[in-house]
């Protein structure tokens, strides 16, 4: 059996599969989460070009748009609340993927879900399925995929959120493997738009792609029936080849990587790679009360693929603020904290977080540089460290391997719920906030999606 019909026959068995109690309870956690920053990105800037151009476009008022009264078709309302759910690089990251799992997989299950009136278990059934597939993906064509400028939230996202498709449509093996086949010819998404609005549109993307190739698949539209390990297939065109591909597709069904250290959540709004840096900044500036005029030179050690992701050295908005090494370190330093606020325009551009940027210095440690972790899958989780000269002579260490929020740290769930407040509490509320919490933390007892889509209207 080929890695492809392996994967189709996952997605079909999966209707009904035991889940532990331990995965339903950080799906859960996860898709709460995102639904949070979600409702906040839909009063983000980027946001509104984009829900504008639906509203002119149209189409059939099949799904809702969280946070606002948009209503158009499944495939549109998956795109849109997409960029949502990134539009504040405040989502979870999936560290063997390397991407934004549940940016993916959320609007798959809030449009499907709610357009064809599905039972939220079988909404947690599509998210197990999707992300199972692109945690096994993920790593299959690691770190190669990544190194050569592919965003995997937009290439192995679009397969994760179509077996997730797939799963809510109840399809066949034979129709997966088409949805599948016609998802790679979808998939794309360059690492160089990393600071730009379509970084985040790249969850829409893979997300709208999902749905697209499901439903066309259904229809009996047809693709390469072998479309993973075929000679000019997936692991071919994204990654190293398909050897690799085997071995983690077997695990599928046999274990969930759900239960592992890989789902990351965030406290900072701003990029996965930028957590460590700010930790290390907040952690001295804290400790030794630091002022900006007392320091010399900040050097921020970081592993070699950080300076080619958040590459932004002299950002000018905010956007681009959460895709820059100095100027999160210089704001964490300035601020003491690092929340919504911190990540506006008039704030980047501020004359003394500026003059603090300038002594911002990146570097790679030969310990973390691409030789000595070529190989590592998880490369992208190494260390960062921070040394801080004071005008007056004094020099100050420290360093981060397992941020907060990292599957080794994880938020609690009172730390999660807090930040979903804060972040629907923007949209809606606070009624409508607590009853959108209440229907995701007993998800598994929904009858009906659209009542849960119902909530997270504006």
């Amino acid at each position: 059996m080929g890695a492809t019909e392996s994967v189709a026959q996952f997605v079909a068995d999966a209707a009904g599969m035991a889940i532990p109690d331990e995965v339903l309870r950080r799906t859960k956690l996860a898709l709460l989460d995102c639904v949070g920053v979600a409702l906040a990105g839909a009063r983000f800037p980027s946001s509104q070009i984009l829900l504008d151009f639906i509203r002119e476009c149209g189409g059939a008022p099949q799904a809702a748009i969280v946070g606002t009264r948009i209503r158009t078709s499944a495939a549109d309302a998956a795109m849109a609340n997409g960029m949502l759910s990134s539009a504040l690089l405040y989502e979870d990251t999936c560290l063997v993927m390397p991407g934004h799992a549940t940016a993916t997989l959320l609007p798959v299950l809030l449009a499907l879900g709610e357009s064809r009136h599905l039972s939220g278990r079988s909404l947690l059934e599509a998210y197990v399925v999707g992300f199972e597939l692109e945690t096994a993906l993920g790593q299959a064509i690691a770190p190669d995929h990544y190194e050569r400028g592919w965003h995997a939230t937009s290439t192995v996202g679009s397969l994760g959120a179509t077996v997730a498709a797939c799963r809510l449509l109840g399809v066949t093996p034979e129709v997966v493997r088409m949805a599948l086949g016609i998802a790679v010819s979808l998939a794309g998404g360059s690492r160089q738009n990393f600071g730009t609005m379509t970084q985040a549109f790249h969850s829409g993307v893979a997300a709208r792609n999902g749905v697209v190739a499901a439903l066309l698949a259904q229809r009996g539209f047809t693709a390469d029936a072998a479309i993973l390990e075929s000679r000019m297939g997936f692991c071919a065109l994204f990654g190293v080849g398909p050897g690799q591909l085997e071995a983690k597709i077997a695990g599928l069904g046999k274990e969930f990587a759900l239960l592992g250290p890989v789902l990351y959540m965030k406290l900072y709004p701003c990029g996965f790679p930028l957590q460590r840096p700010i930790d290390c900044a907040l952690k001295l500036a804290g400790a030794h009360d630091l002022k900006p005029d007392d320091i010399e030179e900040v050097r921020c050690g970081v592993h070699y693929l950080i300076p080619e992701t958040v590459f932004h050295v002299d950002p000018q908005t905010g956007l681009e603020g959460r895709t820059s090494i100095p100027y999160c370190v210089a704001r964490a330093i300035l601020d003491r904290r690092m929340g919504l606020a911190q990540f506006t325009d008039e704030k980047v551009r501020e004359p003394a977080a500026r003059k603090l940027m300038a002594k911002v210095r990146v570097e790679v440690p030969p310990e973390l540089s691409r030789e000595a972790l070529r190989g590592r899958v998880n490369a992208i989780a190494a260390p960062a460290t921070m040394e801080i000269r004071l005008c007056d002579g004094r020099v100050l260490n420290t360093w981060v391997e397992h941020f907060r929020g990292a599957g080794e740290r994880p938020l609690s769930r009172d730390e999660v719920v807090d930040k979903y407040r804060e972040c629907a509490g923007m949209v809606l509320d606070a009624g409508r906030v607590e009853a959108a919490r209440q229907a995701i933390e007993n998800l598994e007892d929904l009858n009906d999606a659209a009542d849960l889509a119902a909530l997270f209207a504006a």
